[in-house]
């Protein structure tokens, strides 16, 4: 059986979860069985649904809450709406303490790296300046990233590689066994990774939005890897 590989919703503007096609078509493409995930109360429920599954995939999202690392709310932020923010930290604390595989892209990465104990710069044209826009959009102009010797980020996309780009937040404190594997020139952390565990990846661009870019299809291939030394849930 091809992994099952959950991919958390997006939030409509009621607050009711729905699957972005772009993540399904990547897992799919890769070899795995996509599952959206629906919305969750707590850590519990969440774990109760990762249990059946190989892998997950951590979608893009709007901007969380700043209070989780304690810092007053920018006039910038545009938060994602409170069920998704409780379903993602749910589900990422679920996965780490699963040791689950996972790929945190963009939000998902950033979310990922909250929950770690790390922090977000809330908007990055405060803090760094540089000749192009990180909140292009995923079809904009792209921009330069430079991968770390040695990364999984650099093994699977070579050392430099040109991005898409739609945030206008990113890593500031780096959360607990992280390592950044990969910046854009101005300094902005763009990819990380985390040697102690099986598989968690997060990068800030959105591969599944790059088709035309044959080696971005390899972090979701990675990913499935990883998934298929988890066992199988019971038929």
């Amino acid at each position: 059986m091809r992994p099952l590989i959950g991919i958390t919703c997006s939030a409509e503007p009621d607050g009711r979860p729905v699957v972005r096609p772009h993540y399904v078509q990547a897992v799919h493409a890769a070899g795995g069985l996509p599952v959206p995930l629906p919305f969750v109360q707590d850590e519990a429920e969440a774990r109760e649904l990762l249990a059946g599954l190989q892998g997950v995939v951590l979608s893009g999202s709007e901007d969380l809450d700043s209070a989780l690392w304690d810092e007053p709310l920018h006039p910038a932020a545009a938060l994602m709406h409170p069920n998704r923010q409780a379903t993602e930290l749910a589900f990422c604390r679920a996965l780490l303490r699963l040791d689950l595989p996972a790929l945190g892209i963009c939000g998902g990465m950033q979310t990922l790296n909250v929950v770690l104990g790390g922090s977000l710069h809330q908007h990055l044209p405060d803090v760094v300046r540089s000749g192009w826009d990180h909140a292009a959009g995923v079809d904009g102009p792209r921009h330069p990233v430079t991968a770390q010797p040695g990364s999984l980020l650099g093994e699977l996309l070579g050392s430099e590689f040109a991005t898409n780009s739609v945030h206008h937040q990113g890593i500031a404190r780096l959360g607990r066994g992280l390592v950044v594997t990969a910046r854009s020139p101005d300094g902005v952390v763009e990819g990380f990774e985390s040697p102690g565990r099986r598989f968690l990846v997060g990068v800030q661009w959105h591969p599944e939005r790059m088709p035309d870019a044959p080696a971005q299809r390899g972090l979701f291939a990675a990913l499935l890897d990883a998934a298929e030394a988890q066992p199988s849930p019971a038929p």
